[in-house]
């Protein structure tokens, strides 16, 4: 399907969220970004109230609109859930992977090792989308995929606003490792286990970043 102008708006707005160009908190001016994007205001007020109902941002009746300022709790409670929904996915790919899957996720893992050896993880975030993508997409479960790349542009977001990617990208490809092996065991509870595990030494990670501050 062709993106609309609010999609396009849309796709740029939460690119500055996610690379922490908008700060929790942070006042969003229309007015301003509608002659940084040369768009007008309906396509940005689209965008908005749908980032408003992703939770990204919030919408204050005759004031405008802020990046949202979650708690400690409500983080610490998002990524209970992203983990969950993480094992889930990993545990009916384990049953329903292909081969031809396997093969990629293991490719993707290779090329994170290789990008953060030769380039400090220039492009780490973008390979370890493709990583995660590719293993929900071996759970030949649509719905559950849809939802959780939204949740996972939020936790995207988290990181970035808090502590960035470079602390966990190490210990992560070795997470991925455990992920894959548990995937190419075909056990399913294995690799539940492993993907929760991945996401919670994220949460781990942005948890203490914040208790730092």
């Amino acid at each position: 399907m062709r993106a609309t102008k609010k999609d396009v708006v849309y796709d740029d707005i939460l690119g500055r969220l996610i690379s922490a160009k908008y700060r929790f908190g942070e006042r969003i001016l229309v007015k301003e970004l509608a002659a940084e994007i040369e768009s007008s205001r309906q396509p940005i007020l689209a965008a908005l109230n749908a980032l408003g109902t992703d939770g990204f941002v919030r919408i204050i009746p005759q004031v405008g609109c802020e990046v949202v300022n979650p708690s400690v709790r409500e983080i610490g409670d998002f990524y209970k859930m992203f983990a969950r929904n993480e094992g889930l996915l990993a545990e009916l790919a384990a049953e329903r992977r292909t081969s031809g899957q396997l093969r990629t996720l293991k490719n993707i893992n290779r090329q994170i090792k290789a990008d953060l050896e030769e380039n400090e993880g220039e492009d780490y975030r973008e390979l370890n989308r493709q990583f995660h993508a590719t293993f929900h997409l071996m759970a030949s479960s649509p719905l559950l995929d849809n939802r959780q790349s939204s949740i996972f542009a939020m936790s995207d977001f988290f990181i970035t606003q808090t502590v960035g990617f470079t602390p966990h990208m190490s210990d992560a490809v070795n997470e991925h490792d455990l992920i894959i092996a548990a995937l190419e065991a075909q056990d399913p509870e294995a690799a539940r286990i492993a993907a929760e595990h991945h996401i919670n030494e994220v949460a781990n990670t942005v948890m203490q970043a914040i208790s730092d501050n």
